[in-house]
């Protein structure tokens, strides 16, 4: 295999991709050339949440940039630029905490998740060759989140993001949805942006020992989401109160605080990725339901079919890149209770199809989402846009001796 050199990565550390850059920590402290060189533990991959080392003024400006303002409505249509605020605050804290890394070290590659954490920092990316992954474009985020007479505020992300890409060695996408809105909406070479999709370490996320008894009583229900009402937890937790809150179990991991007295719903906020709390109300669970509005990826999702669970859920982003609809699981309108009822009623009347969705599932994951293989992928990255700068540089000098 061949050699790289050394590479500087800078990770987003909020909800989801906290579990992506501990799984990235994990594959790379131990495997390929990304192995310890010495005794001392220098290794080919040097990791760093971006907010890490954050100086007092860093995050006075930071605190400042993250305002909420207090309308809802306007917060919602983007009309006070939160989500350009919070990324140039991203973008501020990464640019201090890079600078300080590269001149500590001397790294031969860049690479950022995810691309806000760039926005500052085009000036590098043309001197080093620099990979960055993206889960979401701000054109998807436009499409989904905001009301099109209001879709002009994410303007000052999209030309960002634009010239980013430009200037990027090479882009990684975690879906086609995404790959194809860099290449269309941002006219970038198709050639240049490259699908490797998260995965989970299924070392992790066994399934459960104990075989489930097809006539379990109650049925349970579980949900992980981190904003509960964007995740459609609100339209869950009345359809679940509505139709089958005397015959099932309803498990809420969120960490928006809910009030709820009913005796067969559950409220978790203090639960973490892959502790044994995290693993036992997967392997509890009948279903996993997520009827989400928006989503970029979905970690959530290739956890629960890991786990051997069917799901139901949206048709939003990559989800169905994710989920095949009455194979893995079902795909609703979001906001549509009635569907969401229906489902949730034809996996509770037929157990065996939802046994038989959660093993085609853990199957996928296993192919599709393993995070052992797609990180060998992403570490071909980092070796191919290593080579090519050399290969470049030692033209460089061949042309100067002639």
């Amino acid at each position: 295999m061949n050699n790289y050199g050394q590479v500087l990565s800078i990770i987003e550390s909020y909800l989801g991709h906290r579990t992506y850059g501990e799984l990235m920590r994990e594959y790379f402290g131990g495997n390929g050339d990304c192995a310890p060189r010495s005794a001392g533990g220098d290794r080919k991959v040097d990791f760093f949440w971006y907010n890490d080392e954050k100086e007092l003024t860093t995050r006075i400006i930071n605190r400042l940039l993250s305002y909420n303002f207090p309308n809802r409505w306007i917060q919602k249509q983007n009309l006070d630029f939160t989500r350009l605020r919070v990324q140039l605050g991203f973008a501020y804290m990464s640019r201090r905490l890079t600078d300080r890394k590269l001149s500590q070290r001397k790294y031969s590659v860049l690479h950022f998740h995810t691309q806000p954490l760039a926005f500052l920092a085009l000036d590098l990316l043309k001197k080093l060759p620099t990979a960055i992954t993206i889960d979401f474009t701000a054109i998807q985020a436009a499409t989904e989140k905001t009301d099109p007479n209001f879709r002009w505020t994410y303007t000052p992300n999209f030309l960002l993001e634009k010239k980013v890409f430009q200037a990027a060695a090479k882009l990684i996408t975690f879906s086609e949805a995404t790959r194809k809105s860099v290449i269309e909406d941002y006219k970038i070479d198709e050639n240049k942006v490259k699908v490797i999709y998260p995965g989970v370490d299924l070392n992790k996320i066994p399934l459960p020992t104990k075989v489930k008894q097809i006539e379990q009583k109650p049925y349970k229900i579980l949900f992980i989401g981190g904003h509960f009402e964007r995740k459609g937890g609100q339209d869950l937790l009345e359809v679940f109160l509505a139709r089958f809150g005397d015959r099932a179990e309803l498990h809420l991991v969120t960490q928006t605080p809910i009030k709820c007295e009913h005796p067969h719903v559950y409220i978790y906020q203090d639960i973490k990725a892959y502790t044994p709390k995290w693993l036992e109300l997967y392997h509890q669970a009948d279903v996993f339901v997520l009827p989400t509005y928006s989503e970029p990826f979905g970690w959530v999702f290739i956890e629960a079919m890991a786990a051997g669970l069917p799901i139901i859920t949206t048709r939003v982003n990559a989800i169905p890149e994710i989920v095949s609809h009455e194979e893995t699981g079902f795909l609703i309108q979001p906001g549509d209770r009635t569907d969401l009822a229906n489902r949730i009623q034809q996996l509770i009347e037929n157990r065996n199809l939802g046994k038989k969705m959660g093993v085609k599932g853990r199957q996928i994951v296993e192919q599709k989402f393993n995070a052992q293989t797609n990180f060998q992928t992403l570490e071909s990255i980092f070796r191919e846009i290593s080579i090519g700068k050399q290969t470049h540089e030692n033209s460089a000098h061949l042309s100067l001796q002639f």
